[in-house]
Parts: structure tokens; C-alpha cells; sequence
């Protein structure tokens, strides 16, 4: 496929090694996408009293990097807003940030959800483990009857169109009316366009019926050989989100160390290409 324009990748390390997994995932996504790769290592929430200072295991890891694509180290201290506002400037396709559930992480599932946020890029989190796949030849999209599928399934598509990964789309089925209909419908939007992108994807019915179909996917990636998740954030909470938290709190960090790329549901979401 003929690339539609200059693209760059967005990593974000504090040096520590689920930072550095970030960089070595952002490095394989960039190759992957015929991007370049960018290297935030002075973000922060709050102001940082000094610059971070980089170990012998970054210099490791960026040397990795380098041997795959095109890299900038950008040295520069950025907090969310800032960073979101460089990264909207330029053709920026995605942020990659190693997440864990280490309280102190600068990124745990509480702070990566609150960068994930605001975001117009999708956000890749992964965790320590290594990349599962460099080719990212298999996608996992699950599509669920009360959530919204438009966004996830065009990014999903992406990786098909650069790569020929194979998407498998993962969805229950229902016995009444009201949900089949709205399976029929969902189902018939990605069929129509995938077939305009030429894109073929695997369609799985789930039995018996996942509650939660993200959490589905997670904990069988292995039985697809996944190489990451594409999932929608939640757009309006509800009285047992706020309480528990939302859906994808859940898919961050998790033990099977499956990336899971967050999209949100916005009408100035990055578009990578036509």
C-alpha cells in the first residue's frame, strides 16, 4: 500500500523497564506503520525538579531501537498538555507508554487512563514483557452491542492495510431481538468497510456469551496468537464506572502482558491515512 504521509510513533520512558519495553514496542509499531520513532523521556504530571539522567539498560534499548527505524530522543519537559499539543502538531500516530501496577509507576492504570483521556492519538499500552510479535499479524476487535465500534475497527484495519495482519473479530451471540439487530448493524458498518479498504477479517462467535468481551479477548490473546487489542474508552461513566472504574481499568497492565491499543470516541480522531 502506497504510504499517504510522513508518520511518527510517540514513546514515553522514565528509564525504568516498563519504559523501556514501551520504547522497544513504539520501535517495532513505527517499523511496522513506515514511521519514525520519537523518545519522550522528561514527561511528567507534575513539573520535574531535573532532567532524568539515562542508564546503561536505555542505552541498550535505544541502540536496539535505532537498528530498526529512524529516532529522535526529544530531552524536553513535557507535562500532558503540552505533549498532546506537540504531538497534535505533526503527524504523530500514536503514543506507546509501558503501564504498570506498581502504585509508584508513572504510569499505573489510574495515571494511564488519565492520559489516555484527552488524547486525539491513540494510546498503545503494553507492559514489561517483550514485543509478542513483531509483524503484528494478529489483531484482536472485539464488538460488543452497547459500545461503539467505528473507530476501533478503522484502527484495526490499519494493520491489515500496512502489514496483512489478520483481524479476528470476536462477538457474542444473542437470542433477542433488540441485540441481534444491533450486532447485524455494527457488523454490517465493518463489513462495508472493510470491504471498501479491501481488508478481510475472521469473524468468532464467543460461547457461551463473554460478559465483558475486551477482558474475553485479553485472557484467550493466546488462542488467536493476538498480538494486541484494539478497544474504544468509555465515553460516558456510569454510577458502578465511577465506583469500580470503566471497563479498560481493567485491561491495563494485565498478567498476560497483551498490548491493548485505547482509542477514544471523538470526531477529530487522527485519521492515518484515506
Amino acid at each position: 500500500m502506497e504510504r499517504k504521509k510522513n508518520t511518527d510513533v510517540i514513546a514515553i520512558t522514565d528509564y525504568s523497564a516498563v519504559g523501556n519495553a514501551a520504547v522497544l514496542h513504539a520501535a517495532s509499531l513505527a517499523r511496522f506503520f513506515e514511521s519514525t520513532l520519537t523518545i519522550v523521556t522528561n514527561f511528567s504530571f507534575e513539573p520535574l525538579r531535573q532532567s532524568r539522567i539515562a542508564d546503561g539498560d536505555f542505552h541498550t534499548v535505544l541502540q536496539q531501537a535505532q537498528s530498526m527505524v529512524e529516532v529522535t530522543v526529544n530531552e524536553m519537559p513535557f507535562q500532558p498538555e503540552g505533549l498532546h499539543a506537540m504531538a497534535e502538531s505533526a503527524n504523530h500516530i500514536m503514543y506507546v507508554i509501558g503501564v504498570s501496577r506498581n502504585s509508584s509507576a508513572q504510569f499505573n492504570p489510574l495515571r494511564a487512563l488519565q492520559f489516555i483521556a484527552p488524547s486525539r492519538l491513540p494510546v498503545m499500552a503494553v507492559g514489561e514483557a517483550p514485543v509478542r510479535d513483531p509483524q503484528w499479524q494478529n489483531i484482536l476487535l472485539s464488538v460488543d452491542v452497547d459500545l461503539p465500534a467505528k473507530e476501533k475497527a478503522l484502527w484495526a484495519g490499519y494493520f491489515n492495510r500496512y502489514g496483512k495482519s489478520n483481524i479476528h473479530i470476536l462477538h457474542n451471540e444473542y437470542q433477542d431481538s433488540i441485540s441481534k439487530d444491533k450486532l447485524s448493524d455494527l457488523m454490517d458498518f465493518i463489513n462495508k468497510l472493510y470491504e471498501n479498504l479491501e481488508i478481510q477479517a475472521i469473524p468468532h462467535i464467543i460461547t457461551p456469551k463473554a460478559y465483558n468481551l475486551d477482558q474475553y479477548a485479553v485472557e484467550h490473546a493466546d488462542d488467536y496468537q493476538g498480538a494486541a487489542l484494539v478497544v474504544m474508552t468509555t465515553t460516558h461513566k456510569t454510577f458502578i464506572d465511577r465506583i469500580f472504574g470503566t471497563r479498560e481499568k481493567q485491561l491495563l497492565a494485565n498478567p498476560q502482558n497483551l498490548p491493548v491499543l485505547f482509542i477514544n470516541e471523538r470526531d477529530d480522531l487522527f485519521v492515518l491515512c484515506a
